[in-house]
């Protein structure tokens, strides 16, 4: 095979010539078996030849900062053998989807789209895949056993083909996973064998461009409650009687307010994603649930405490504006003296740290095991999760952080509030309620200020066997706005319209009183 690619960085060409010598070897191999041979290759691999072999499939803003300027004639052979796959060998692969629809099994079907779409961020917009127009993609929630049935489609109008990895599965790549051709649909189906929280994320063109589609937005999760529920969750405190100290160990329903925190990063340059910088581990921002400091107080929150939309409450308030509509930031509410179910996932390259300013952190399950109790920090890596349970003891206001300070800074802040800490919020929340927002008449019926803002739609997975109801839902992710009207349209607050309004009734209806 005459080498006629040639790169400027001699690692490069060294690791291409090992690379052509393999290729070389296989396509004899398959001629002498007269057969296909499966190949798998390296990630290296396809990062360095996947353009070649798939570069026509996307747009040159697509792939800004990240083409490789090289001839694909001698990788002919290659691609006449249907380009690079990642083929895992028959015996592991699953049967067909009307088998398992006709197992008797319950079925969930789940079923979304291949959106390239335009989004905003904090350095501006940037061009966003994603799955059916939000990030992350919508959660899919299914029980230990229950087969899963879904479908991916590709709008005729979209710029590339899509993928999907179901991280839940145990299913061959291919052809169960291969990328679905623009205007078709592909049909997934397999059985959640285990219990615990796991990401799905686009696979890309069968691998090709695989980073770019997922850091770009294409990214969610699926949570498998086990067959046989959630334990109840012990908390150790204490209890003095005659000035002598002793154990007082708390037992807490199984039951839960359950919320759902996803972390990754932004690899942007003028709107694009570009390789270059997650090559170098560069990150542009740091997002939980796809927007930075998405969860902070907004200028609705500084009229309740301070009456003035200008005055901030906290010290980073980016996303600060009533008319940024579900992109507005919003808080989490929890009341004191209740069971909460964090569903956590790294669906990053970094590491996340994750911890709560002021509040241990009462157990921490993965993979269906408890792996700590009363600790302070846990380290989840790349595709890594866990699932926190937390007890808030005393109101006040506590901050979710990726305890990395590069982090932090760059967008990875929650602040949650719990109890009723704060007493201008608390009269004024008592004071607002119209009948066409359906608002509770204050905040104290519900414990928490919850009642009256609600709590973040994208913040709260689908309801399972074993969730408490939040009193309310806001408006909220970062999406578009067809998915912000499927938000209301299922009984979520526009706050940026209820509010206002909440609060000129209530002037008016004081000023008629005097």
């Amino acid at each position: 095979m005459a080498k006629n690619i040639s790169f400027s960085d001699p690692k490069i060409n060294s690791r291409y010539d090992k690379i052509e010598n393999i290729l070389y070897s296989l396509v004899q191999a398959s001629k002498n078996m007269n057969r296909r041979i499966s190949t798998i290759m390296t990630v290296a691999a396809i990062a360095v030849m996947g353009g070649a072999l798939f570069g026509s499939s996307f747009t040159s803003p697509q792939i800004g900062g990240t083409a490789l300027e090289v001839n694909a004639d001698p990788l002919a052979k290659v691609a006449s053998m249907g380009g690079l796959e990642l083929v895992m060998p028959e015996a592991y692969a699953s049967g067909p989807c009307s088998d398992l629809l006709d197992s008797g099994r319950p079925v969930v079907n789940f079923d979304v789209t291949g959106e390239s779409v335009t989004l905003p961020s904090l350095s501006g917009d940037y061009s966003a895949m994603t799955f059916s127009g939000q990030i992350p993609g919508p959660t899919l929630r299914v029980t230990q056993g229950d087969v899963v049935h879904m479908t991916l489609t590709i709008p005729s109008e979209e710029v590339t083909q899509h993928g999907n990895d179901m991280h839940a599965s145990q299913m061959s790549a291919v052809p169960y996973m291969g990328a679905v051709n623009i205007g078709e649909t592909g049909e997934y189906c397999f059985i959640a064998e285990v219990p615990g929280v796991f990401k799905y994320h686009c696979s890309g063109v069968n691998i090709a461009a695989m980073d770019q589609h997922v850091l770009s937005g294409m990214y969610g999760i699926t949570i498998v409650d086990p067959l046989d529920g959630y334990k109840r969750l012990m908390v150790d405190k204490t209890s003095v009687s005659d000035g002598v100290v002793s154990k007082d160990r708390q037992f807490y329903s199984a039951d839960a307010l359950e919320i759902q925190l996803q972390y990754n990063q932004l690899y942007v340059t003028d709107g694009n994603y570009d390789m270059g910088k997650m090559m170098a581990h560069s990150t542009t921002g740091t997002v939980v649930n796809g927007q930075q400091f998405g969860y902070v107080p907004n200028a609705i929150h500084n009229i309740l405490m301070f009456g003035d939309a200008n005055k901030n409450i906290f010290v980073a308030q980016p996303w600060n504006g009533m008319d940024l509509k579900q992109y507005e930031s919003q808080l989490l509410f929890f009341p004191t003296d209740t069971h909460v179910r964090f569903f956590v996932e790294n669906q990053g390259n970094e590491p996340v740290y994750w911890h709560i300013v002021g509040e241990i952190i009462d157990r921490i399950t993965q993979a269906n095991r408890v792996q700590a109790q009363g600790t302070e920090t846990w380290l989840l890596g790349g595709s890594q999760n866990m699932i926190a349970d937390v007890v808030f003891d005393e109101p006040g206001v506590y901050v979710a952080v990726n305890h990395d300070y590069a982090a932090i800074y760059s967008g990875a802040a929650t602040v949650m509030v719990a109890g009723l800490p704060l007493d201008p919020i608390n009269e004024t929340a008592v004071a607002i309620s119209t009948e066409k927002y359906n608002v509770i008449g204050g905040a104290v019926a519900a414990g928490s200020y919850v009642g009256a803002l609600g709590n973040p739609y994208d913040a709260i997975p689908p309801a399972g066997a074993q969730s408490i109801d939040h009193a309310a839902k806001n408006v909220h992710c970062m999406c578009t706005d067809e998915v912000a009207s499927a938000q209301i349209a299922d009984g979520a607050i526009p706050l940026w319209e209820a509010v206002p309004a909440i609060l000129a009734e209530s002037a008016a209806q004081a000023e008629a009183e005097q």
